[in-house]
Parts: C-alpha cells; structure tokens; sequence
C-alpha cells in the first residue's frame, strides 16, 4: 500500500467494528495506538486481499523488468569499452613503435647535417686527417642503422605471432635435445616473409642423442620436405594452376588464403619422417600397424614415429622394431611439427581429432585411414594402404584444408581479456551447456563488439565446418563443405521455437557470457573433453585459428564430402518413385 493510504483512517472488520489509525506526533506511538495497530493487523490479516494489491504487483514486475534491461545496457556498454581500450592500446602500440623510428631516423639525419657542415668549414689542409675521423663514423653509423632495423622487424614479427598465439614461432625453435640449424635457400625468402605467408626457410635437424636400442642411421641428417598449395585445375589450359596459395619449404601451413576451391599438394622434396597414430585397444588396427611400419621402412626408406604405448607393443612382438622412435614427455610434442612431414592415422574420425590435438600450431598433411564407425574424414581404406601411401608419396594429391577454432576462457577476475588460460584448438566444435543443472542456460552472446542473443536453452554448439556433421547436425544445424570458412552458431533445444542456427564469417571473434544473474553456471568441452566450468561472469572466446588441418583426399574434398554424407548418413536415400502414376496429358 502506498504511504498515502497508510496515512489515512480505515476501517476493518465487520458491522460497528472499526479501529481509526492516524499517524503519531513525533514519531512516537503510545500504548493504545500500539494495540489498536497490532488489532488492526489482525483483522486485516483474516480478511480478502485489499483491493489493488495485483496493480503493485505489476508495477513491481515491470520495475525489475527495467532494471534487468539497465543490467544488460551495462554489460553491453562495459563489453564495448573494453573493446574499445584493447583497441586504443594497439594503436598506443603502434603509434609508439613508429615514433621510435622517426626519432632514430631523425637523430641519423642531424647528425648528418652536422657532419657535412663539419666538413664545409673545414680548410683543406685538414682535409685528410678529418676522412680518417669521419669514415669510421659513418661506417659504424651504417652497422648501427642496419642492426635497428633488424631489430625492428623482429619485434614486428614476434608482435605479429604473438597475435596469433605466438607460443609457435616457424622460424626459430629451441629444446634441450634437439639442434635446429637453417640453411639459406637461394629463393629470396625473408624472415619477414616467413611470419606474413608462412614461408619458411629449409631446416636440417640432427639429434644431439641417439636412443641406445636405435640404429645407428639414426644420426644421420634430417631434412624436412617441402611441398607446394596451388589450385587445382582439370586441364593445363585454365589459369588457375598459375596461382599458388604459398611455397611451404619447410611443411608447416599456416592459412595465407582461404578459399572453397580443390587445393592440391605437391612435393618438392621426398618426405622422409612419417608419424603413424592408431586407435587404442584395437587388435587389427594394432596387425595393421604393423605391417605398416615395416613396409614404410623396408620399401619407402622412412623414419618413422609412433606414440610411446604403440612402441612398446611393436617392441613386445619384435625386437626387429627398435628402429622406430617415440618422444618422451610433452615438449617434444610441441617439436614434433618441426620433423614430421607426414601423420597417418589408423582410426575413425575420432583418431582424426587426437591426431589434430597433438599440433599445437602448424600441423603436417593428415592421411586418415578408415578403420572406425563413422568416416566423414577418413577417405582412405585399410586393405589398400600400400597403393594408397605410394600414390601420397609420389604426389600430388588433393587435400581438404580443415579449419580449427582458438577458444579461450577469461574469468570475471581477469585484468583484461588477453589475461586467460592456455588456449584450446578444436576441430569439430565447443560446446556450452547446463551440465548437470536442472535450470536452463543462460549465456550472453557477442560477435564481435555486437550483441547477438540470449540463449536460454540447454546450450549452444559453435562448430567448424567440418564439425557439422557431428553434434552441430544432430541440434539441427546444416552440414557445410568442410572448406567453408566459417563458424556454425548452433542452439542446443532451445526455449523460444524462433532460434534458428546462423553461419558467422571466419574474421569474427564471438564471446559467450554467463551473465551475474544467471541461476546456475555453464560448462564447456572442447570437441567432447577437456571440460571446464564457467561461473558468473566468465567469458569464452572462440576465433578462426590460423593453423588449419591439411588432410589428404581420395579424389578431391567436394567428391569425398558428398560420398560420406551419402554412405555414413545415408542423406535423401528413399525407394525410387513409380512411373506407373497419373501424368499431364
């Protein structure tokens, strides 16, 4: 009630009963008044609502309406400014960057200046023994100069990978146990060039050790192969075979171009090193490796590396099989890149997304070999291995690119959003949901510095184009070419029967949110593991890596995407219609 009415006589019960309640002076209540309110509550506590009540009720509801729309106007208003200020610091960035080299061009010209006038008011009795003060001056002055400017580049260059999760540098790599030596090409390519296009220069790797139980070839010289992405053509007439996405010379891809066009492998050097990753727990998969593995050394001449569990079975059945190598904890992963030049899986689809977790940054051309359930990424089949490798070693051949998301959590307690955890790359998708909460999800979405939706549901899928035969499929999205750049933004169930899935562009950075009033919080899995839970106020990032998955085709990337919808999904199959029906005369 309303302070007014509060104020004012009212009467309650029934008959001649009624109780006058008026506003003490002072603010002081004596005893009686004190028993007639306390009666008066009494009363009106047996009575029917007063009239009007559902009137506040609507006044409150719309009240905390406007006051949830203040709460998402501040979000997105506090999502725009922070934006904004990492936008402003680049350009700080940049701007200082770029007066640094303005003064050091401006210092060298003054000095300069100074030196020719220097030189003009000297006599020419003096001429002599000033060339011998001057040269060297000039000739340190040039040493100088040519040394900031490489600097200058090298920061750029770090700048530019450490904008795209720099932990991977394709120009120089460190460890303990390896020694990374480059040899200069006489291709003219830079250094520069190599953290623009990914144009690399040729390495040579050599072990510093040897493994006691390997051969003793194994200290030999290891070179990496090269091999060249052009577009592909059917005939040599076209023109498209002019036109080369980038030279990779030393086999790592980084995604220079994009493009839905058949995309073609060549080598231009042998491939020497071969990793060759199976499915677990599997008696003919581990038969087949076997075999592999032999013929690969025994015909091909290969190096070859299997992961440290399938080592040990190799060696449990042979002790022929010491030659193959293994690593030993995680940071040779990291420098597996760095001399692999092939991966040949021996699983289903799922083999596919370890083998692409592996590869923190650039990933070695994929041969996936058909050995699961379900093979929207596996072309090849096992009983033909031996023709099948022989034809990819020979090249070329024609590969998929597949894309990969960057995922990142950045927690409500972070200073800015480039303080988050380590980053996640994902093939298939990211996928946010309620876990084990009753209560519907509730997540904010951002592309970009623009506001997309509420989702209110059980979650939300964002998914690459090749995982849009997965999870993405079965919540109702579309299945895309795997060439497709893009990111499919897929609701999971949900709450309003408007919510249809969308198709964002590559170039966006899209950020979820669980908003501060959100009733319980959300969960996250990247391409089904590694789950981590997101509280009130934590955010994920999700942007188009730079480092795609090359895998290997049987015929191209459109004829064996269409022949796995067909023969994995059985997609439009139905008996043929009759032709024995009514026809329009």
């Amino acid at each position: 009630m309303s302070p007014s009415k509060l104020d004012s006589t009212a009467s309650f019960g029934n008959g001649d009963a009624s109780i006058s309640c008026s506003k003490p002076e002072n603010g002081f209540v004596d005893s009686l008044s004190l028993f007639h309110s306390e009666k008066a509550v009494e009363e009106l506590l047996q009575q029917t609502p007063v009239e009007g009540m559902d009137e506040h009720l609507i006044e409150f509801s719309e009240a905390l309406r406007t006051v949830a729309k203040a709460l998402r106007r501040a979000a997105e208003g506090k999502a725009s400014a922070q934006a904004e200020a990492a936008e402003w610091k680049r350009r700080y960035e940049l701007e200082r960057t770029r007066n640094i080299q303005m003064e050091r061009q401006v210092s060298g010209n003054n000095i300069c200046e100074t030196l020719q006038s220097w030189w003009t008011r000297a006599s020419l009795d003096n001429a002599t023994g000033m060339i011998r003060i001057i040269f060297p001056c000039l000739v340190s002055w040039d040493v100088s100069k040519e040394r900031n400017k490489r600097v200058s580049e090298a920061r750029n260059a770090e700048r530019f990978s450490a904008e795209h999760n720099g932990d991977f540098d394709c120009g120089r790599v460190e460890n303990s146990n390896n020694q990374l030596v480059q040899k200069n090409e006489p291709d003219g390519h830079s250094e520069k060039g190599c953290m623009k296009h990914g144009i690399c220069s040729h390495e040579v790797l050599r072990d510093r050790e040897s493994d006691s139980n390997s051969n003793g070839d194994h200290n030999k010289m290891m070179r990496k192969a090269s091999f060249k992405l052009s577009w592909w053509c059917k005939g040599e007439n076209g023109d498209q075979h002019k036109h080369d996405i980038v030279s990779f010379e030393k086999g790592n891809i980084t995604t220079a171009e994009r493009s839905s066009k058949q995309i073609s492998l060549k080598w231009e050097s042998d491939p020497q090193t071969v990793l060759i990753l199976t499915k677990p727990n599997s008696v003919s998969v581990r038969i087949l490796c076997a075999q592999m593995v032999r013929w690969l050394k025994e015909k091909k001449k290969l190096n070859i590396y299997v992961e440290p569990r399938v080592r040990v079975e190799l060696l449990t059945e042979s002790s022929d099989f010491n030659y193959v190598q293994t690593w030993k904890d995680d940071g040779e992963i990291l420098l597996l890149h760095t001399k692999v030049d092939l991966v040949i899986t021996l699983g289903g689809d799922g083999t596919v997304l370890w083998a692409a977790s592996m590869f923190k940054g650039p990933v070695p051309p994929i041969v996936p070999f058909s050995l699961g359930s379900l093979g929207f990424m596996t072309p090849f089949h096992s009983e033909h291995y031996k023709e099948c490798l022989d034809s990819v070693l020979r090249g070329p051949i024609s590969i998929t690119l597949r894309h990969r998301l960057l995922c990142r959590v950045v927690r409500d307690a972070a200073k800015n959003e480039y303080d988050t955890e380590e980053p996640i790359l994902v093939l298939n998708e990211v996928t946010i949901d309620r876990g084990i909460s009753s209560y519907l999800t509730n997540l904010e979405c951002y592309c970009d510095n623009s506001f997309v939706t509420c989702v209110q549901g059980d979650g939300l899928i964002l998914s690459t184009t090749s995982g849009s035969t997965a999870y993405s499929l079965a919540a109702g999205g579309s299945m895309v070419h795997p060439q497709v750049p893009g990111i499919l933004f897929t609701p999971i169930c949900p709450h309003s029967l408007s919510f249809r899935p969308l198709i964002l562009p590559e170039h966006v950075t899209v950020r979820i949110v669980v908003p501060f009033n959100s009733r319980s919080p959300a969960w996250a899995s990247f391409d089904g593991k590694d789950r981590k839970q997101l509280a009130a106020g934590d955010a994920l990032l999700c942007s188009m890596a730079p480092w795609p998955v090359p895998t290997a085709c049987q015929v191209d990337s459109t004829n064996d995407f269409l022949r796995s919808i067909h023969d994995g999904l059985h997609w439009n199959l139905r008996k043929t219609q009759s032709f024995d029906g009514p026809r329009d005369l």
